[in-house]
């Protein structure tokens, strides 16, 4: 018996009688620990840390972003027992969960109340607070109002790789009348641990604004003949919001239609044979308003040669973001995500380079994504990989690390980096930069149990 499993039997033994027996596992060298407290998670890293025991937190577990597997000879934290909803403040209109709970039983019940938030994760419905803040989520509200979940993040708890268990935002001023927002103090912290895929502790808790369900929500598809004309009109969306114009337009997605079809296959009848881009489409808010910036909006496409498919709503577009989109959409299978941040004026060279990459290694790889906060266009790949086979997920990797590569060549910006491309981008940090940030993760993690920063 290697040392090893010497100290994870040691481990076991001693988790088994702090979360109970029922809530540890083995998975070959490792642990599978399923805490449900903060206190059991503050427990099972001043062990792990004293141990220095590798580490590794886990949400649903759809991998899309980074390995979810268990550290070899460490252990693996699933969140998912942390699940429920802990206050929703209909004065300050926010609402407190822990991180294992899944967005669609948090949507449920905040709609049960007439509210909802305003992220919502592409991994569907198994998808939990806590992997999507930590892994950089997004969300399909694309207005110049909606940004990322971090604008819609007013405060953290997480517990640190050394086991302190600290609050960000107001909720650490222990006066506070509740979750009044981040920028209280003049460092705001909550920041260092969205994204951070638990490099830096583990969330436990979180709390984000709410919001009143709107009165109408509508949604048209436009189509457009080339990624160019594509592109122009999203420009011209971002110039009219600016403007203070279409406000109520919260989505606009740029789709391959292959996709979209996929999803929706009563569209087919409706696309133009002659379309190979697809933009979705959809206001929310009062009814006039709504109405009315989508007529305006239909006008900018046709102004850039788009074709408006869908006359009426379509309403199994927003209906489906928890199931049949996103699982139509992108296959079977496991996949890499590729994200990065495009300025608009390159997008058109950004969608040469992935059809380009993907001749060359026989992939069907499309660019997809939406505007993201401005003139900055969020665009997504996927490459396969297949869960029978695990070494095909290091070939699928390789892949996407050279598309990031060659995107980052023309100005991108990677976005949801995660560990599977921390190394290409420490690689372009600026040496100061880099230096301060591995300066604060050995003062945080002093052993380096949690997710590998460097």
């Amino acid at each position: 018996m290697g040392s090893g499993t010497e100290k994870i039997d040691r481990l076991q033994k001693e988790f088994s009688e702090c979360i109970g027996p029922e809530w540890v596992s083995r998975k070959g060298p490792s642990l599978i620990l399923k805490p449900r407290t903060a206190e059991e998670v503050s427990a099972i890293l001043k062990a792990a840390n004293r141990t220095a025991t590798p580490l590794r937190p886990k949400g649903g577990g759809t991998g899309w972003w980074s390995s979810t597997r268990p550290p070899a000879d460490g252990i693996l934290l699933q969140m998912t027992r942390m699940n429920e909803i802990i206050s929703i403040d209909e004065e300050l209109m926010t609402v407190t969960v822990e991180a294992g709970i899944t967005f669609s039983k948090l949507e449920e019940a905040l709609g049960s109340k007439g509210y909802r938030i305003m992220i919502f994760p592409e991994s569907g419905k198994v998808a939990t607070m806590g992997g999507h803040i930590q892994t950089w989520g997004t969300s399909p509200h694309t207005s110049s109002v909606h940004e990322d979940q971090a604008t819609q993040i007013v405060g953290l708890t997480v517990v640190l790789p050394t086991g302190e268990i600290v609050p960000t935002g107001a909720g650490a001023l222990t006066t506070a009348a509740g979750h009044l927002g981040r920028r209280f103090f003049p460092a705001d912290l909550t920041g260092i641990f969205i994204g951070s895929e638990g490099a830096f502790g583990i969330i436990t808790e979180a709390s984000l604004k709410i919001y009143r369900q709107p009165e109408v929500s509508l949604t048209k598809i436009a189509c457009f003949p080339d990624a160019q004309s594509a592109v122009d009109t999203l420009q011209s969306f971002q110039q009219a919001q600016r403007a203070g114009g279409i406000s109520t337009l919260v989505e606009q997605r740029l789709v391959p239609k292959e996709m979209l079809l996929a999803a929706i296959p009563g569209l087919k009848g409706s696309v133009p044979e002659a379309s190979r881009y697809l933009l979705v489409l959809r206001t929310e808010g009062d009814r006039t308003d709504v109405q009315r910036h989508m007529a305006k909006a239909c006008r900018l496409c046709r102004q850039q040669g788009g074709k408006v498919a869908v006359r009426g709503d379509l309403p199994e577009w927003w209906a489906g973001r928890f199931g049949s989109f996103p699982a139509a959409a992108l296959g079977k299978g496991q996949r890499i995500m590729i994200v990065a941040m495009v300025p608009l004026g390159r997008m058109v060279e950004a969608f040469s380079i992935a059809e380009v990459f993907g001749k060359r290694y026989g992939l069907d790889l499309k660019l997809r994504g939406y505007p993201f906060g401005g003139p900055v266009f969020l665009a997504h790949a996927s490459i396969s990989w297949e869960a029978a086979r695990p070494e095909s997920r290091a070939e699928a990797l390789e892949q996407a690390r050279e598309l990031m590569e060659a995107l980052m060549g023309i100005g991108a910006v990677p976005h949801r980096v995660g560990t599977d491309f921390l190394l290409l981008l420490a690689e372009k940090l600026d040496p100061g930069y880099r230096d301060f940030i591995e300066r604060m993760k050995a003062m945080l993690d002093p052993k380096g149990i949690m997710n590998a920063f460097s």
